[in-house]
């Protein structure tokens, strides 16, 4: 059990040099397509969930609502991101993809994908599997423990 423990210890270590990496691999592919890395999450979120509220955007990008809102207003200004009606309720509103902020979000996919399957091919499918599930249940339960603070 020890063994496992410092396994376990050493995976979650290793995710904040991995979140850094990760973001700034995020970062540079973005800017080359002219977005920040918080705009690419919420052009992404559209692209997963069309015609989301912005508290929907939050929950499901696990962002604040300040920062959605302030996200949200600058993809609106470049034209990536349109504002419509909730016809659900009066005081809110939806937000869609324009074709630019697709054609934006697609491309920045095609180039995580490609980066994502060249690494893909030096891993199992069964590694890959674990690694999903176990990365899924750690920010689940870790999760669970920032909500009980």
């Amino acid at each position: 059990m020890t063994q496992t423990l410092d396994h376990l210890y050493q995976a979650v270590q290793a995710t904040r040099p991995l979140l850094r990496n990760i973001t700034a691999a995020v970062e540079q592919g973005s800017r080359r397509h002219g977005v920040t890395v918080g705009q690419r999450a919420i052009l992404e979120g559209l692209f997963l969930h069309p015609d989301a509220t912005a508290p929907v955007l939050g929950s499901e990008l696990q962002m604040k609502r300040q920062y959605v809102a302030r996200v949200l207003q600058e993809v609106i200004a470049a034209e990536l991101v349109k504002k419509l009606p909730n016809p659900d309720r009066a005081r809110s509103w939806r937000y869609r993809l324009t074709a630019k902020g697709k054609d934006v979000i697609s491309a920045i996919r095609a180039d995580e994908t490609s980066k994502l399957i060249a690494f893909a091919e030096g891993q199992t499918t069964e590694d890959l599997d674990a690694y999903c599930r176990l990365q899924i249940a750690l920010t689940q339960y870790f999760a669970l423990l920032a909500k009980e603070s």
